[in-house]
């Protein structure tokens, strides 16, 4: 294994020892052998409309979008960056064709564990279970979170966005971003040339 790889695997550990501090030799091994090493440039597609999502993607390094299809036109859904778990959700936990593309916007590095992989280390080592719970958990309050979002206008969930996620700031196009929050390009040009502060102190954001 390269240095540089050697890292990929440090960042991803790393992550997944603030849901549990502890991981055996062996199970730390099981992973790393199970895992692949992805490279996508931009505009690069990891999974297209009617594909079966294969992969659990961990973000090293780029931006990754989520999109669908409404009424005809695609939209963005939601977007990856660093540290950040990637999958179509019910494709991959099912195994079935997939609704959503996830598309790189920028060169992005991946570390990814085929599904069928994860599952045996799922049915092998039963520490794995733990962690698996508490990155569904963890993930599930994210959704929630961004779920409720859905009460705010246009402005209030531009904010809470970068609020949020200050690491996606400059980095999705204003396509992609007004598409996410359902815009024209010209409101969202509008939302940033009078952006207020009422949004400041909404209780109960993640900073």
């Amino acid at each position: 294994m390269s240095p540089e790889v050697q890292h990929y695997f440090e960042i991803m550990f790393n992550d997944l020892k603030v849901h549990h501090p502890f991981f055996s030799d062996a199970l730390k091994n099981a992973i790393i052998d199970s895992c692949e090493v992805f490279s996508f440039k931009r505009n690069d597609i990891l999974l297209d409309y009617g594909e079966t999502c294969r992969y659990c993607y961990f973000c090293i390094k780029g931006l990754v979008t989520g999109r669908y299809i409404k009424d005809g036109a695609e939209k963005a859904k939601w977007f990856f960056a660093e540290h950040d778990m990637i999958i179509s959700v019910k494709s991959f936990f099912n195994q079935v064709a997939s609704l959503d593309k996830l598309v790189a916007k920028e060169p992005t590095i991946c570390l990814a564990i085929p599904w069928e992989k994860l599952e045996t280390i799922y049915e092998e080592y039963p520490e794995f279970n733990k962690i698996g719970r508490k990155l569904t958990e963890y993930y599930y309050e994210l959704a929630e979170e961004r779920a409720m979002w859905i009460n705010y206008d246009a402005e209030g969930r531009y904010h809470l966005l970068f609020k949020a996620y200050p690491k996606l700031a400059n980095r999705i196009s204003d396509t992609d971003l007004s598409s996410y929050l359902g815009i024209t390009r010209q409101y969202l040009s509008t939302i940033r040339k009078h952006r207020i502060n009422k949004y400041n102190q909404i209780p109960g954001q993640r900073l």
